[in-house]
């Protein structure tokens, strides 16, 4: 569902309806929706056609509750619930991520290391992809030893190889010829 239009349609519409101030909370808080209504055992629940739309509702509004979720997004949960689109809060949550970094000059990369990086390699990279994108770059750090050291910078649909895995590969190939 990723990407989806229905995905973007919600996110857009929620994005138009925050206060500039609202913008990150109402982004935090439809992440954490997003993120319960996709653990499996409840998923399976709320979209099974055995439930009627009432109770879908219902319990949308209740999980908004529980989840102490300010008022327009527990609307949003019971609208959601109301066109059985409870399967796509996932999906809606990545929407309006991206659409909310885009609003304010941001940008996601992923940073794979060989090993755990200090504070301060994460900062070079960062800064250099920056320097690329001309926006703040918001950084996921994982660690892969396959690697071997270097670093995988994957930003902007792009994906800049600077490990040791790699660069051993290359001279490998031209050695053979």
């Amino acid at each position: 569902m990723k990407g989806s239009r229905v995905a973007k349609r919600y996110a857009r519409a929620l994005l138009e309806l925050a206060d500039r101030s609202q913008v990150e909370k109402w982004g935090e808080e439809l992440e954490r929706l997003a993120a319960l209504t996709s653990a499996p055992e409840l998923a399976e629940r709320l979209n099974s056609p055995e439930l009627s739309d009432a109770a879908r509702q219902e319990a949308m509004g209740k999980i908004a509750e529980r989840l102490e979720l300010s008022f327009p997004l527990r609307s949003f949960a019971v609208v959601v619930a109301r066109h059985r689109r409870v399967a796509d809060l996932e999906a809606i949550a990545e929407s309006y991520r991206d659409l909310l970094d885009d609003m304010l000059g941001r940008a996601r990369g992923k940073l794979t290391f060989a090993v755990a990086p200090s504070d301060a390699d994460v900062a070079r990279i960062v800064a250099g992809l920056e320097a690329i994108a001309k926006k703040k770059v918001i950084p996921t750090v994982k660690v892969d030893a396959a690697l071997l050291g270097g670093v995988v910078a994957e930003f902007g649909g792009k994906t800049y190889d600077g490990s040791l895995a790699t660069r051993l590969t290359e001279a490998q190939r031209r050695l053979a010829g």
